[in-house]
């Protein structure tokens, strides 16, 4: 008989064994594919909330989040089990705003984190106790639907993998047993949740093979165990072979060290490759949270300013506007627009059929600049970086007024003279390949009187591919958009990176781009592409991603040392971008 972790709470859980069980359960795992209550396919795109820093900002934290384009948010709670009746009398507030805000709620214990290599703190079993407990029970009863419950956040420190296959091995039968029934739950990996052993692979490797774990998520944390994409990407690609279901429980340009991490922090920090960890998300059906949206004392963890959704960091703007980004991939749990109250039962996914359409919206990313040259001062629009959450090709049509006059543009970037002195306002209407368009506006302006004034704007204009500047319907669109993008910078040095969008209807095969550096900027590193050259360089594709659908975005990154100022953005060339 196999002799399973005790912890001193286990008799009060016995006892609830013979309370009343909570409803059936909602949320299901079929074939490693977590599916929502109506039976469709659900991934987490989110943002981790601490309760504990600001409890009185949570509830406007969620809608902030959820309007910013989360489908779920984790929140962190100091889950003491000793206090349950506080923090019960908490939770109906954040499950309601989960619930009127439409995004799926985790709830995360943060007090267990680092057992037992911290000191003084209780075991992770104690979480099943702390949920099973009647302030507890009484708060998330019923809401099977909107919230999934969390194990212990970091809930293990360093020890030998097999150990912690041993303890999670009899964690996973305590909470069958004896936790909360019909509730899903998420598990965090060995280690300070980074899985560096992969021992967590292996518990949910063996938990698929003897048919077990079947309402358990999986959860790494990727600071700093994941210093390069490579490390990321291996990661990923191996769990997706298990056919079990997985999300980034943390994730951030900087190391996240929890305050029980035991030892001295590094003296350098060095800079992660978040950019990436959305991308293999997004690749291998991965979940994601990204930390944290606000209040840590390391201001580059916070995706928001002082709690304000309108001040979005550096790192804000990556996780909410990548190409890989929340915005573009999340989507929001099916039964939430059931027609039924939220309350109901949805037994069947042909149930909600009448009233969700699951072809998402496309999402526009537009930008503008007007452009002074000797010749004209033009305006430009760029919506080349839209993206059809289905991951189809898009088409473009534009309209740009004066106020008398109208024109029409097609293709994913504009073009247009300006004269002096007048405001334009241009719309961008992107359609997908079912037909379904979504429209956007922006407004432009120049009041330059001699047409040789410099302008700043000319390097970031050169680095996109094309634009379309005839009102013809039939222009053509190019083979791709070549992209260079700045992800981050400090005194003397950067990190960035170089995307490569199919505009055409036809696959991509292999692909080859250029560039060079007006200054002394020098690339160090890369990934996702095979280097050559050294300034100016050439990156070729990998085997992996030498193809590139139409309508998708393939990216790679780089790091390299410049000198002090602002990073210059230089011209993308290539057969693939003409």
């Amino acid at each position: 008989m196999r002799k399973y972790p005790v912890f001193k709470h286990l008799a009060l859980m016995i006892s609830l064994l013979c309370v009343a069980p909570f409803a059936a359960a909602k949320w299901t795992i079929e074939n490693g594919v977590l599916l929502d209550p109506n039976g469709q396919p659900f991934i987490f795109r989110g943002v981790t909330i601490d309760f504990e820093v600001a409890p009185d900002k949570t509830a406007q934290a969620i809608k902030d989040a959820a309007d910013a384009g989360a489908n779920a948010v984790q929140i962190e709670l100091n889950a003491t089990y000793y206090y349950p009746f506080t923090i019960g009398t908490k939770l109906p507030g954040i499950i309601k705003a989960c619930k009127d805000n439409k995004v799926v709620c985790v709830l995360e214990p943060n007090n267990v984190a680092g057992w037992p290599q911290s000191a003084q703190i209780p075991s992770p079993g104690t979480t099943i106790a702390f949920w099973t407990d009647f302030g507890i029970r009484e708060a998330i009863e019923g809401q099977q639907d909107y919230v999934i419950l969390g194990f212990g956040n970091q809930a293990f420190g360093a020890m030998p993998k097999e150990q912690y296959i041993s303890y999670m091995e009899g964690y996973e039968s305590l909470i069958r047993e004896f936790g909360p029934k019909d509730f899903l739950f998420i598990v965090d990996g060995s280690n300070w949740g980074q899985d560096s052993d992969k021992a967590m692979q292996t518990f949910a490797a063996n938990n698929k093979q003897n048919n077990r774990g079947k309402n358990l998520i999986y959860s790494v944390e990727m600071f700093d165990a994941y210093k390069t994409p490579a490390q990321i990407r291996d990661y990923l690609a191996s769990f997706s072979l298990i056919g079990a279901p997985l999300v980034i429980g943390g994730f951030a340009p900087e190391a996240y060290y929890h305050p029980r991490h035991p030892g001295p922090l590094p003296a350098v920090i060095t800079p992660l490759p978040a950019a990436s960890a959305m991308q293999y998300a997004q690749q291998y059906g991965a979940g994601y949270f990204a930390f944290n949206w606000s209040g840590n004392k390391n201001v580059a963890l916070n995706l928001v300013s002082n709690w304000d959704p309108l001040n979005l960091t550096e790192w804000g703007k990556l996780a909410f506007n990548d190409v890989n980004g929340i915005k573009a991939t999340a989507k929001t749990a099916t039964h939430f627009f059931n027609s039924s109250s939220s309350s109901s039962t949805v037994s069947s996914s042909s149930s909600s059929s009448s009233s969700f359409n699951p072809n998402a919206p496309v999402v526009i990313l537009l930008s503008n600049v007007v452009y002074n040259s000797c010749a004209s001062v033009d305006g430009v629009a760029f919506a080349e970086d839209s993206v059809d959450p289905e991951g189809g090709p898009l088409t473009f049509a534009w309209e740009v007024s004066d106020g008398n006059h109208t024109q029409q543009f097609t293709g994913p970037n504009i073009r247009f003279p300006m004269k002096q002195v007048t405001f334009y306002t241009v719309t961008v209407t992107a359609t997908d390949s079912t037909g379904l368009s979504t429209s956007k506006s922006t407004r432009l302006y120049h009041s330059y009187s001699d047409n040789c004034i410099g302008s700043s704007s000319s390097s970031s204009i050169s680095s996109r591919s094309s634009f379309s500047s005839t009102s013809s319907s039939s222009s053509v669109a190019p083979k791709a958009s070549c992209t260079y993008v700045i992800n981050s910078q400090w005194s003397n040095g950067f990190t960035g990176a170089i995307r490569i969008k199919n505009n055409t209807a036809q696959t991509l095969n292999g692909w080859s781009v250029n560039w060079q550096y007006p200054d002394t900027k020098k690339v160090t590193s890369i990934w996702n592409a095979k280097l050559g050259g050294n300034n100016p360089y050439t990156a070729n594709n990998d085997t992996w991603n030498a193809s590139i659908q139409p309508g998708q975005t393939v990216e790679f990154g780089f790091q390299g040392n410049k000198p002090a100022g602002t990073a210059v953005v230089p011209v993308v060339t290539g057969g693939v971008c003409q």
